[in-house]
């Protein structure tokens, strides 16, 4: 048996609820287990469910919750506010050494109903909420359909703007690059629910703006910048833009987390290999240098991942691993990743599973049955322990795994080259 590395830690995260697996973004196939599975019918919505639910994961070790609030009747997704803020400060009260995260990715018919009569700023308004009216530590500021920036710089400046985002020539491209205001649809290429990819009619312009309020409300707030990257290559060419152009500044606080959802789309398929999974990571983690000062560290960039795969592919990735303790024997691509970020070298600080990612299990014989949250934080347990790798649950050390601590740091060394009594660009961090 290979050897484990000895003192190895893990930030344990669950993504909760989700924004892809509702009733009206799955059109019904007839197959009752996956019908159940794709429509939500395991997910939970009421308040008092998901409360109870977060209390047993934190007693579990979670400490990172990822929420998409839900219509409690309808089971779709909402833009409503105060769903969030009665889930966050419930949290808050009750856990109050969870790290909570909301996602903006939000699609559905309610959704596009809202932004229709409020604006495109609806889909992500929650990242204006402070952290002790409701908000959260971090919020997924770059939506899937923020990527439509990238698709307009390829068909201007051809895909290798992409391909390249770590070279310097990547730089001519975002200074020359002017967003449209074409208003087109907004569908991507992803492995979905029947409607899960429709983010209804946009356009470049309006998408630069909603991204760079964004940017200004978490930093204002002094709260954490944190990115879901779908389709790699554009995903990390949409980050490294946000990262270096002038009017954005992604991660301008000195703290960037990078959820890497692999298995979400064809561009960013589940890795067959640990090669192939380190390759995906380690271009997350160039984001902590810019390009004219590839040797300067100048944000902090930690690492999450979650096996976003879809239940009728679920058999297709049922294989072999690769590498560990456990190398040859056949699992589910939740639990391969868990042996990945296992890995001594992985460079990844939260192992997220849940609802949003992959609402089922697979048994040792590769059969398919829906599970809830616990259920899959059990699976992902076992594999570290078989590891050898511990869930970290002391407050301060997960503190600094995340870059809180890098934040304060940063804040301070402004305010000391700073004359008295002039103020600072940035608030200092919450308590």
């Amino acid at each position: 048996m290979e050897s484990t590395t000895d003192g190895k830690s893990l930030v344990l995260g669950c993504a909760s609820t989700g924004a892809k697996f509702t009733p009206a973004n799955h059109r019904l196939t007839g197959d009752a287990l996956l019908d159940e599975i794709c429509s939500g019918g395991t997910i939970k919505t009421s308040p008092s469910a998901l409360l109870a639910e977060a209390e047993a994961l934190h007693g579990m070790g979670c400490r990172y919750y990822h929420y998409h609030a839900r219509n409690r009747r309808t089971h779709e997704q909402t833009t409503s506010n105060e769903v969030y803020q009665k889930i966050s400060q419930e949290l808050q009260r009750r856990c109050p050494q969870l790290l909570i995260s909301f996602g903006a990715s939000r699609n559905g018919a309610e959704v596009r109903e809202s932004i229709a009569r409020f604006g495109e700023w609806e889909r992500v308004s929650q990242c204006g909420l402070p952290l002790h009216l409701g908000g959260a530590h971090f919020v997924t500021i770059q939506s899937a359909v923020e990527l439509q920036l990238m698709c307009e710089l390829e068909r201007q400046f051809g895909e290798w703007v992409t391909d390249a985002a770590d070279s310097p020539r990547f730089t001519e491209a975002i200074l020359a690059y002017q967003p449209s205001d074409r208003l087109t649809a907004s569908r991507l290429d992803t492995y979905s629910t029947t409607k899960g990819a429709d983010y209804g009619r946009t356009s470049p312009a309006i998408q630069f703006e909603v991204y760079r309020s964004a940017i200004e409300a978490r930093s204002r707030l002094g709260l954490f910048h944190e990115v879901e990257w779908v389709q790699f290559p554009r995903s990390q060419a949409m980050s490294r833009y946000a990262v270096e152009h002038p009017l954005l500044g992604l991660g301008g606080s000195g703290q960037l987390n990078v959820t890497i959802l692999f298995g979400f789309s064809p561009r960013l398929p589940f890795p067959r290999t640990y090669a192939e999974f380190k390759r995906v990571v380690a271009a997350a983690k160039s984001l902590e240098y810019d390009l004219a000062e590839p040797h300067v560290q100048k944000r902090h960039v930690t690492i999450t991942v979650g096996a976003a795969v879809l239940p009728q592919q679920a058999a297709a990735h049922f294989t072999p691993l690769d590498v560990g303790p456990r190398t040859g024997r056949r699992m589910c691509a939740l639990r391969r990743l868990a042996n990945y970020a296992c890995r001594p070298d992985s460079e990844v600080d939260i192992l997220r599973f849940g609802m949003e990612d992959s609402p089922y299990t697979v048994d040792s014989q590769g059969r398919l049955r829906p599970a809830g949250n616990t259920e899959l934080a059990e699976a992902v347990v076992a594999e570290m322990t078989a590891n050898g790798v511990r869930v970290e649950t002391d407050h301060q050390v997960v503190s600094e795994r995340l870059g809180l601590n890098w934040i304060s740091q940063s804040v301070l060394r402004e305010q000391r080259r700073r004359p008295l009594g002039q103020p600072v660009d940035r608030p200092l961090q919450p308590a």
